[in-house]
């Protein structure tokens, strides 16, 4: 188990140099909430923004960069189902085409 969840994390690690995850302008009036984090496999996941922004993309990708899932935010308050598959993802939130914020989310075994 540990050597797996090593193995997690280096992945991880690897991915955060293969997608380009960081937010362009990350401020902390700007902080999305991504709960309940860890989540469990499949159930849902609740993303809220601090206030209507308009239409935001959330890009979910797993350890290796593959994109997961796509969701659009139109309002405050956006939910989905987390995947299957245990492990650590990233949520990327993007405004017109801008990285506005990075998330890690954790998939429980």
């Amino acid at each position: 188990m540990k050597q797996r969840f090593l193995s997690i994390i280096l992945m991880f690690a690897f991915c955060l140099t293969i997608i380009p995850v960081l937010a362009d302008d990350v401020t902390p009036e700007k902080k999305m909430k991504a709960y309940p984090n860890p989540v469990e496999r499949g159930a849902l996941l609740t993303v809220e923004t601090p206030y209507d922004r308009g239409e935001i993309t959330l890009f979910l990708y797993n350890t290796v960069g593959k994109e997961i899932q796509k969701v659009i935010v139109s309002g405050k308050k956006v939910e989905f189902h987390a995947p299957d598959v245990g492990g650590i993802y990233l949520l990327r939130f993007v405004e017109k085409q801008k990285v506005i914020a990075v998330e890690k989310i954790v998939v429980k075994e």
